[in-house]
């Protein structure tokens, strides 16, 4: 056969086992089984779905293309998405031989020849579905419509939160919703308030009242406190799916109403840290899991946000600071209206 001939059958034959695997959908990627029986992937299936390119070093496994960067150091329980932190339920894990693939990964796998030195990378199937595929393809995240927000100044009345040496938590947040709220509405959002001054509401009200004014989205604002008075930065949490278990810990696994909605409160939560660490320059305690009472019952996507530490006197000096409480509410509704662009793309 002529070489010319062969060239045309050999691109026949590859268009067609393309576009037969392109007829099944995306690629699955390989099943691991993490530590304690967890279910996970390897993570240069994934990268290979998406184009992903790697850099592996000291290590570091770094996989880019274009404006999204991955970071993992295994066995530490974060990664990095564009500079920000993340908190997993699971800790990425390193993966000395590489398990059986499917035909699509044979095929392509050599990708990582030039770094053989390094063993694969796995990631939980909880992690993978809940929080790293909303991050990597937020155009395939459910959309909804954004035209009212519930804002929750956290605590109130009889409640007064944390308490700093000059300042209590629950005046702190009302301050800062107010402004949120502001600017939202000037924005042409409608915005509803769990609390418009120091009133006592009781956690099981705030989803209550979410479902009430039937919004589009749910922002839960506090300020952290701890004992150790050194500790700094921002934080923001998103309900922890029902399969993993909270970034601080509990292992207990239960699903609740609003996990049907885990990767809009993961990117809702992501596009918030965001703004905030942008906005402040603040220490960047990450996007985490929990199983907060104004998260569970909500009927929208939700986060909770803190904002800083009352426990750090040069924090709580800061959030005393109306220039520094603008940039925070300003960041907040930043990081709504990036969610709600993300969506709309």
């Amino acid at each position: 056969m002529p070489a010319s001939a062969f060239r045309r059958l050999l691109s026949v034959l590859v268009l067609g086992t393309l576009g037969a695997l392109a007829s099944f959908g995306a690629p699955q990627p390989s099943y691991v089984r993490l530590s304690g029986g967890v279910a996970g992937y390897d993570f240069g299936d994934i990268a290979l779905e998406y184009g992903l390119r790697l850099h592996a070093y000291q290590g570091k496994y770094e996989f880019h293309r274009g404006q999204n960067k991955i970071v993992f150091s295994p066995p530490r329980k974060e990664f990095l998405f564009n500079g920000i932190k993340i908190v997993p339920g699971y800790a990425p894990v390193t993966c000395n031989s590489t398990p059986p693939t499917s035909g699509f990964s044979k095929v392509v796998g050599r990708w990582l020849k030039e770094n053989e030195s390094f063993p694969a990378v796995a990631v939980s199937r909880s992690d993978w579905q809940s929080t790293l595929r909303p991050l990597l393809s937020p155009g395939q995240v459910p959309t909804h419509k954004i035209a009212r927000i519930t804002l929750d100044a956290g605590h109130g009345g009889a409640d007064t939160g944390a308490r700093g040496r000059k300042s209590m938590e629950k005046n702190l947040t009302l301050r800062i919703t107010l402004r949120v709220a502001e600017i939202l509405r000037a924005c042409g959002y409608k915005v509803s308030l769990t609390r418009k001054d120091d009133s006592t509401v009781r956690l099981e009200q705030r989803p209550q009242l979410q479902r009430r004014h039937r919004s589009d989205l749910f922002v839960s604002i506090h300020v952290n406190a701890t004992d150790n008075r050194s500790v700094t930065g921002i934080e923001t949490f998103a309900l922890t799916p029902a399969d993993a278990p909270s970034s601080h810990g509990k292992k207990e696994l239960v699903r609740h109403p609003a996990n049907c909605r885990d990767a809009n409160n993961l990117l809702l939560a992501y596009c918030l840290q965001r703004a905030m660490i942008k906005r402040t320059g603040a220490a960047d305690r990450g996007v985490k899991r929990a199983r907060f009472a104004v998260l569970r019952d909500i009927a929208a996507p939700g986060a909770l946000v803190e904002v800083g530490f009352i426990s750090n006197e040069h924090e709580e000096d800061l959030l005393n600071r109306k220039e520094y409480t603008e940039k925070i509410a300003r960041a907040i509704a930043e990081g709504i209206i990036s969610y709600h662009r993300l969506l709309k793309r």
